[in-house]
């Protein structure tokens, strides 16, 4: 995408919402951001989210002179940068230029007094990219400034806008490594599965040569007996292997079947970790 363009990423506590790519205009055509409505919904490439809590027009995003300007416009439940408000409700705010790395929220958590249903609001990560498609950095404390503000172990240094980012990358890091550490341990279980099924499939397969072998040699059993042995004889032999023959059968048809059920069991666990949403 060419710029200038906004990346909104979602963070742990944000509700849920696919990460957004999109073009940002000038103060004349800003990027509007707001509640999806019958019209108008939510999709990769807007603003627009599925969540109750935003009003239908939020706020606006432009881009002027190489920079960044976020704006409420007279939202019920507030817009946020680094947790500081924007305007109170019902008013107008001023524009505030917003850089790669800050956290912004529109919204604010509702709950119904009726049913007790929680509403949660918008927390995103921003990247911006300019005119050229340069990330727009500055405003916020790089990685390096981050550590090195973390080393000192003096609180007085941060204000409270950086104070929130890092507790907010840390809360994200923390998710981030909660949730792979569920997709190994899902993908271990599934690799245990998978072991399994394939574990089945090769005795069923070993016991369905063993049966090939098994009717062979009674075939050739028959052979001999239906030159030596008596009628009755005969049929009584004859009813044994065809039981046994159908015991056998039984059996083999029954571990293919269980080892079938368990690949395909198997393919579709995978299938649905494959389907969750990824955070690398």
């Amino acid at each position: 995408m060419h710029g200038p363009y906004v990346v909104f990423s979602p963070i742990a506590k944000s509700h849920p919402f696919e990460e957004r790519r999109v073009h940002v205009g000038s103060d004349d055509d800003p990027l509007k951001i707001g509640r999806a409505v019958a019209r108008l919904k939510a999709a990769k490439d807007n603003a627009i989210f599925d969540c109750k809590v935003l009003s239908r027009n939020h706020a606006v995003l432009s881009y002027r002179n190489g920079g960044f300007f976020l704006r409420d416009t007279k939202s019920s439940n507030g817009t946020f940068v680094n947790n500081e408000r924007l305007a109170v409700t019902g008013e107008e705010s001023e524009a505030r230029q917003i850089f790669t790395g800050d956290i912004v929220q529109f919204g604010v958590e509702i709950v119904e007094n009726s049913n007790k249903v929680a509403h949660g609001c918008i927390y995103a990560m921003v990247q911006l990219f300019d005119a050229s498609g340069q990330m727009v950095e500055g405003g916020t404390m790089s990685s390096y400034e981050m550590n090195g503000m973390l080393a000192t172990c003096e609180p007085s240094l941060m204000n409270n806008q950086q104070l929130f980012q890092i507790q907010q990358y840390l809360s994200e890091a923390l998710y981030r490594e909660g949730v792979c550490q569920q997709k190994l341990d899902a993908l271990e279980k599934m690799l245990e599965a998978t072991e399994q099924a394939s574990d089945a499939a090769w005795k069923a397969l070993v016991n369905e040569d063993r049966l090939l072998s098994r009717i062979e040699t009674l075939e050739a059993q028959l052979a001999t007996f239906s030159k030596n042995a008596t009628p009755d004889k005969l049929r009584e032999r004859l009813r044994a292997m065809i039981d046994d023959n159908a015991k056998f059968e039984l059996t083999s048809k029954e571990h293919l079947r269980r080892a079938q059920e368990e690949r395909a069991e198997s393919a579709l666990r995978l299938a649905d970790i494959d389907q969750k949403p990824r955070f690398d």
